[in-house]
């Protein structure tokens, strides 16, 4: 519309054409709006009730009336984008809520002086003026509503912004916003317009709580002028009135489940629609210029309630990409919308939707949550805070980033305890919110540093290609290091290592090296002046090509263990000393003592017991004077060793002597044994035995062996062995055959007897085992017997498997 006014028949088409009327309603619809034109345009006023100080507070622009006199516009009946706002469908003009006046205003001499001084009350109803200009003629000033059609005619909010954006920029206006707050409470940006118009809607300044309360409490449009924290001024245009009383509910709006949402005095729901144009600098405008802001935002904004009684349309919030977003974080995060109550300010949150890690602290579920409100879902928010720093994010796009903090969540009268982390970032009219539970985490991390405390290990890797190294909390304790320091690297480890083990590191390598399977070692370490004993396992991993790439592994302190075990050590050393000596005691008590001096003989006896035992075994021996003057010499082995070889020693060497004292020859005297061995209470008895009588007038030996070796004669630098085949093991028959025989002697013979220890070693034969007996034999004879004996010992080196015991005779002159 350029020049002058345009004709009916212009008009009528450009309504035919973008409006899709018919030709008869579209040339009424022409011949009023041609009327509404050419009215002289309202006187501007101003009427200024200031309701506070700069910062925040709102100076009323304007009060509403819905009895202000107008004219009806004939509109014809047709819908879509083209419909014009404002305007009923039979007809009808609807109220304006803007009023201009002068002077100061109070009470209701306030509302009859506006009434009085109200020119027009409808937006868009002032002439254009002729000329060659868009709007007006050269030297005319604008009137406050050039521009009204395309204002109504906006195709979407984007481009009512825009339209808007244009026609107050001469005013000196930087941004213009448009948003509707849905039926919930959900402020949704619907348009944004201009150098100062943040994309994603920067209503913090835009107190709404000041502005909100005009739009819930009246049925009727409001303009309010707001000073803002940056010093500037804004013109706020709301209204929360339906055009139509059967308006459908916006495509994908909820209706309010807390009744908290765009319920206005008229008792039923509605959108609330806001139009707001910034301004730098706290100088008022003009008279003339605040009238035409004011009938500009007027016309936008019933343009807007249009727009938003066909269906809200979906804004950047809500779209596609950001579920997909969700999606891939991997932590708990939702897509929430505040929900404001009557007096503008955000009561609760509503949950718009979730990702699939969302979940709540009882175990709440993503389906669960989504759709709900936020206090119902997590209401240890309210208590906690967070919900007041999420409606802080939500009004100065401040970002909000919460570590790990003790969280409570309250549940049936008990507090649940957690250990929470919170993200949150305004997006558009709504806040991504991302959070997570940390206590399970923090359990688990807690298991695993117990466990590596009560075992003394840890863990360690070593990048080979970039050197990095890796390490737990307990290495540092294990080598003595401040976690601050830092791990050390493989080169630096070595100076840890005691310098005897070494050699085991090196063995490790060559180990790893070679083969593609953990190594186990054990070294000894210092650290912090500390002996340690370090247990070692690790690892190479390598690549897809078998090329190591780390070395990973992990070491235990297990100096506790070694210093048990070595207590454990002196435990059993000291047990067996205690043994040693009851056991010498017990052998002492058993053994007689050794007489050296017997009756025509001097003597050398040793008796030697396992080494692996409790130094008590089974030989034994006896040499001493009978009553009838004779000698009683004997040697036995009972079969085993320890305390039962003991007792059985003890029960055959008593009987020996009870036998011997009858005087009975030294076949009688085995035959008696045997029959003790046999029908002991030890049913397992068995033993070997050599008894004989030495007689020292006649210088003879009479003697018997049951199964035992025979003894040795040394005379004239010669050895042999005595024969006597006949007799078997004491305990083995009741029908032993044992014999005596008598051996004469010489002054200076020598008779050795032994048990088998002496001649018996696992890793030699038996036949070169005599042969050395008889060649040692011969070696000590020109010495003493206790010579003789140390010679026969020391040539022989005795079994340490089993018992020993020799017995050296010498006959004297």
């Amino acid at each position: 519309m350029t020049g002058a006014v345009p004709s009916a028949a212009r008009v009528a088409e450009l309504l035919v054409r973008h409006l899709g009327c018919d030709a008869a309603q579209a040339r009424a619809c022409a011949s009023g709006l041609l009327g509404l034109l050419e009215a002289p345009a309202a006187a501007a006023g101003e009427a200024v009730r200031d309701a506070g100080a700069r910062g925040g507070a709102a100076r009323v622009r304007g009060v509403a009336d819905t009895n202000l006199p107008g004219q009806a516009v004939p509109v014809p009946a047709c819908s879509g984008a083209g419909a014009v706002p404002g305007v009923s469908g039979n007809g009808s003009a609807a109220s304006a809520g803007t009023v201009r006046g002068t002077g100061s205003l109070t009470g209701d001499a306030e509302h009859h002086a506006l009434r009085a001084s109200r020119a027009d009350g409808r937006a868009g109803t002032v002439p254009h003026s002729s000329g060659p200009g868009p709007f007006h003629a050269p030297g005319i000033s604008p009137g406050p509503t050039d521009g009204a059609v395309d204002l109504a005619t906006a195709p979407g909010p984007a481009e009512l912004a825009q339209r808007l954006y244009e026609r107050v920029t001469p005013s000196g206006a930087t941004a213009v916003l448009l948003a509707v707050l849905d039926t919930e409470g959900v402020l949704r940006l619907t348009g944004a317009a201009g150098p100062a118009a943040r994309t994603d809607g920067d209503w913090s300044r835009v107190p709404l709580h000041r502005v909100l309360p005009l739009a819930r409490t009246s049925a009727t449009d409001h303009q309010v002028w707001l000073d803002d924290e940056a010093g500037g001024r804004t013109l706020t245009w709301i209204s929360a009135r339906s055009d139509a009383p059967d308006t459908a509910r916006p495509a994908g709006a909820r209706k309010s489940a807390t009744g908290t949402g765009a319920r206005t005095a008229t008792g039923t729901d509605a959108l609330v629609c806001v139009v707001s144009v910034i301004r730098p600098g706290s100088a008022p405008p003009a008279p003339a210029a605040r009238a035409r802001l004011e009938a500009l935002a007027d016309c936008a904004g019933r343009r807007l309630r249009g727009l938003a009684a066909l269906g809200l349309p979906d804004d950047g919030v809500r779209a596609a990409w950001l579920g997909a977003a969700l999606d891939a974080i991997p932590v708990p995060a939702a897509l929430l919308f505040p929900v404001r109550g009557p007096l503008g300010r955000v009561v609760e949150f509503t949950v718009d939707r979730c990702n699939a890690h969302a979940t709540g602290l009882l175990g709440g579920t993503p389906e669960q949550i989504t759709g709900s409100r936020l206090l119902d879902v997590f209401p240890g928010m309210l208590l906690s805070g967070i919900f007041d720093a999420c409606v802080t994010v939500l009004e100065t796009g401040e970002p909000l980033d919460l570590d790990p903090f003790p969280y409570e969540e309250p549940r049936r009268g008990v507090l649940h305890p957690a250990l929470l982390s919170v993200r949150a970032r305004r997006v558009g009219g709504g806040l991504l919110v991302s959070w997570q539970f940390h206590d399970e985490q923090a359990r688990l991390t807690a298991r695993i540093d117990d466990a590596e405390r009560l075992a003394d290990l840890g863990w360690a890797e070593w990048n080979l290609a970039t050197g990095e190294a890796t390490w737990s909390r307990r290495m540092y304790d294990i080598f003595g290091l401040a976690p601050g320091s830092g791990p050390l690297s493989l080169g630096a480890l070595a100076g840890y290592v005691v310098e005897d083990d070494l050699p085991a590191v090196v063995r490790a390598v060559q180990s790893l090296s070679r083969n593609h399977g953990p190594v186990w070692f054990e070294v000894r370490t210092r650290a912090a002046g500390r002996l340690r004993h370090v247990s070692v396992n690790a690892e190479l991993v390598r690549d897809s090509l078998g090329n190591p790439v780390a070395l990973r592994g992990v070491v235990q302190d297990v100096s506790r263990v070694r210093r048990v075990e070595a207590a454990l050590d002196a435990s059993r050393r000291e047990a067996e000393r205690r043994q040693l000596r009851m056991a010498e005691e017990l052998q002492l008590a058993l053994l007689p003592r050794a007489h050296t001096a017997l009756p025509g003989l001097r003597a050398a006896i040793r008796y030697q017991p396992a080494e692996n035992c409790a130094r008590v075994g089974g030989d034994w021996f006896e040499a001493t004077p009978l009553p009838d003057g004779r000698v009683l010499i004997a040697i036995g082995d009972v079969l085993g060793h320890g305390l039962q070889a003991a007792a059985g020693m003890a029960q055959l060497r008593n009987a020996l002597l009870g036998i011997a004292y009858t005087g009975a020859d030294a076949a009688r005297v085995l035959e008696c044994l045997n029959l003790v061995a046999f029908h002991g209470h030890d049913e397992s008895l068995t033993a070997t035995a050599a008894v004989g009588h030495f007689d020292p007038v006649r210088r003879t030996l009479s003697w018997a062996r049951a199964g035992h070796p025979p003894p040795v004669l040394v005379r004239g630098g010669r050895a042999t062995e005595l024969v006597n085949d006949d007799g078997t093991t004491l305990g083995a028959s009741l029908d032993p055959g044992y014999v005596r025989k008598t051996l004469p002697l010489a002054p200076g013979d020598r008779l050795i007897l032994y048990t088998d220890g002496l001649v018996e070693r696992r890793a030699d034969r038996a036949g070169d085992r005599e042969d050395l007996l008889l060649a040692a034999a011969r070696r000590g004879a020109a010495g003493s017997p206790e010579e003789h004996l140390e010679t026969l010992l020391s040539v022989l080196h005795t079994n340490p498997e089993d018992d020993t015991c020799v017995i050296v005779l010498h006959v004297e002159s």
